[in-house]
């Protein structure tokens, strides 16, 4: 019983820094001054909006979120996400998918928990089942911008109708070279009825500003 309420004191008033664990005081920012200094704005890249720069202290915390499940390392994500995408124009949130039998193995699908936690903090829904996997795809770490798309084309497969007349923000956590988002776009356009689709990501990558221009 004491470690369950100890869990639950922990989630509700983090006592560490979600990127480094350096020892909270009471009245401390969630981040420590040092791990703020190193979480970096990166407004957009290309056709893509984000929100931080996979670098530094932004990289820590988006993979203690994405592998630890760090709900604190979320909660400091989704705030600067949220301030992003408040003068973007949508009235639907749909994640990109993970394929189900990767969400058995791994026992999580980080992207659908940050879209949920996206519209907590902005009142727009997240639409379930407009976008699934339509095949397993191995990750995309390491290939080259043809092998991406490549290894993404035809991966993605819209409910027809779903999202009719609606504003869609299409959500992933990392965007690299924004392959996967475009390949997604393509699938929701062709036959959701999506009124428009702006594409975002939590976090960027350098790497996208080299590869060559999104369909979007």
């Amino acid at each position: 019983m004491r470690e369950r309420l100890g869990a639950l004191l922990e989630l509700l008033i983090p006592s560490v820094c979600p990127a480094c664990d350096a020892p909270r005081a009471p009245g401390d920012t969630l981040l420590c001054h040092a791990c703020a200094r190193g979480v970096r704005a990166l407004p957009r890249l290309r056709a893509v909006h984000t929100a931080i720069a996979y670098d530094e202290t932004g990289m820590k915390l988006v993979r203690r979120f994405k592998f630890e499940g760090r709900l604190d390392a979320l909660d400091v994500l989704v705030a600067r996400l949220a301030e992003r995408v408040r003068s973007l124009r949508f009235d639907a949130i749909v994640p990109i998918p993970r394929h189900v039998a990767r969400v058995r193995s791994e026992g999580s699908d980080p992207v659908w928990t940050l879209a949920r936690a996206l519209a907590r903090s902005t009142g727009v829904p997240v639409v379930r089942g407009a976008l699934l996997r339509a095949r397993a795809t191995p990750p995309q770490t390491g290939l080259s911008l043809a092998a991406r798309r490549a290894n993404v084309a035809a991966s993605f497969r819209a409910r027809p109708g779903a999202l009719a007349g609606r504003r869609v923000l299409l959500l992933d956590d990392v965007a690299t070279t924004g392959a996967t988002l475009v390949e997604a776009a393509r699938s929701l356009r062709s036959a959701s009825g999506a009124r428009s689709i702006t594409l975002a990501a939590l976090a960027g990558t350098e790497a996208m500003e080299s590869a060559g221009s999104p369909l979007l």
